[in-house]
């Protein structure tokens, strides 16, 4: 579709500009220490682990712990001694270390404990059972290593990341503050309200049951960071996934207003193909008096609270606000004009490089937003196409062609074997990944036996 957009009547285009500044005004992120991602890992081939070897991996963390504590043994008195002991048995008992706290120290020994216990238990043996689904076998793994284990792990990347906030992804005039939760949000057991400079600006979540971190900056949150530093440091962990994003540029002098906006859409500008987009208009003020030409008391609708056109949805993960930023303030007189696209995973992978290039991505949302930046990078929507199992395919295909076979029997005589000749004489190879239903998910079993055939 062509982005350039017909002139509109009575609307004097500016100069054209390669790129006007834009900005990112909320970004949330999720991602998983490795030792989660291998857990995932081993779910998705139907892999779990016997009881015996989380609790033999328990003990000996435990006997690695004392035998740190008696080396040093002769440098403390006998009750600070047997106090340090009941400490290690509170914390295998309770995994209490699960909290962003300033004793950064003391967590960091817990977390590399939970690490070595861990990889003793993938020392063990084993089981693979494919005939489970994958949310089985995960909860199945997440059980037998203990949830507890992870949330330290999980704990440890959450505290790294607040230490980086203050000396690595930050600008240098701010500092962050952290003030940890009562309870967990967005489903993580454990959570902790982030402030720049004493305002709310961000929270970070995490937890072993919802294998990772997330991390949320909101406005000034976003103003703080220092988003180059913040991707180059991101861009390499693995899998590490950017949930909302909310892209914005600020028109102060109110160039393209309300109005303008609404005759863009007129236009198609805010058609992409595919579905029409979705839009609304609000406007809010006051009914204010007015003397007409008769001397009749009428009243009039002023928008002096401001007005606001939404196109697009949560629901479908891509929201445009056009809104008049500088009256939602309190300014009635201001021209400020906010364009402003909120972006959501749901249906779509969101690029890490929109951390960085909010003009080029802001700009090739909508063609009406073609004019922020020469170039222009557009994000696709995904369609996920659901996935059947081989014994759905039979039901599936028994229950809509059992009729046609058998009037191919009864009416047209045909054997079987000339049905089967049928059906099949069009597959030039019926081993290959083509000759079969696009839709089916393959058990592991079944993708070595293919895999097998094939060679």
């Amino acid at each position: 579709m062509n982005s350039k957009l017909p002139p509109i009547e009575g609307y004097k285009q500016p100069s054209p500009t390669t790129s006007i500044p834009c900005k990112v005004d909320a970004l949330s992120l999720t991602w998983s220490p490795q030792e989660l991602l291998r857990i995932k890992h081993l779910a998705k081939i139907g892999a779990t682990v016997k009881d015996e070897f989380r609790t033999k991996a328990r003990q000996l963390a435990q006997k690695r712990k004392f035998a740190a504590l008696d080396s040093a043994r002769n440098t403390m008195s006998e009750s600070l001694y047997l106090s340090a002991c009941q400490e290690i048995t509170r914390e295998f008992d309770e995994r209490r270390h699960k909290d962003l706290t300033s004793t950064s120290r003391h967590l960091s020994d817990c977390e590399m404990a939970a690490r070595f216990e861990l990889r003793d238990i993938f020392d063990g043996e084993l089981i693979v059972d494919t005939a489970a689904k994958y949310g089985d076998r995960l909860s199945n793994l997440l059980e037998n290593i203990g949830i507890d284990l992870l949330d330290v792990l999980c704990c440890g990347e959450a505290e790294r990341f607040v230490c980086r906030l203050n000396h690595v992804f930050t600008k240098d005039e701010y500092m962050w503050t952290v003030k940890p939760n009562p309870a967990g949000r967005f489903n993580y057991q454990y959570s902790a309200n982030l402030y720049a400079d004493g305002q709310h600006a961000g929270l970070i979540a995490w937890g072993g049951k919802n294998c990772g971190c997330y991390v949320s900056f909101m406005g000034q949150g976003c103003d703080a960071l220092d988003m180059a530093r913040l991707y180059e440091e991101i861009k390499n962990i693995p899998e590490i996934k950017i949930t909302r994003i909310d892209l914005a540029h600020d028109d102060f002098a109110g160039t393209r207003s309300i109005n303008v906006a609404r005759k863009y859409a007129k236009r198609g500008g805010f058609c992409s193909g595919g579905r029409p987009a979705s839009y609304m208009y609000i406007e809010s003020g006051h009914l204010n008096k007015k003397v007409s030409a008769e001397l009749k008391k009428q009243y009039k609708f002023v928008p002096d609270k401001g007005r606001s056109l939404y196109v697009g949805s949560r629901e479908s993960g891509k929201l445009l606000r056009v809104y008049e930023k500088g009256i939602q303030l309190g300014d009635p007189k201001s021209k400020w004009v906010r364009w402003e696209l909120e972006l959501h995973s749901s249906q779509r992978i969101i690029p890490l490089d929109t951390m960085i290039k909010p003009s080029e991505y802001l700009a090739g949302a909508y063609p009406a937003l073609s004019f922020l930046n020469e170039e222009q990078n557009k994000i696709k929507t995904m369609v996920k196409q659901a996935k059947i199992t081989v014994q759905h395919i039979i039901e599936n295909q028994v229950t809509s062609t059992r009729k046609a076979l058998n009037m191919m029997r009864v009416i047209l005589g045909m054997t079987d074997s000339e049905i089967m000749t049928r059906f099949l004489k069009d597959l030039e190879d019926p081993l290959s990944a083509s000759a079969m239903p696009k839709r089916l998910q393959y058990t592991a079993t079944e993708e070595y036996f293919l895999q097998n055939l094939t060679t």
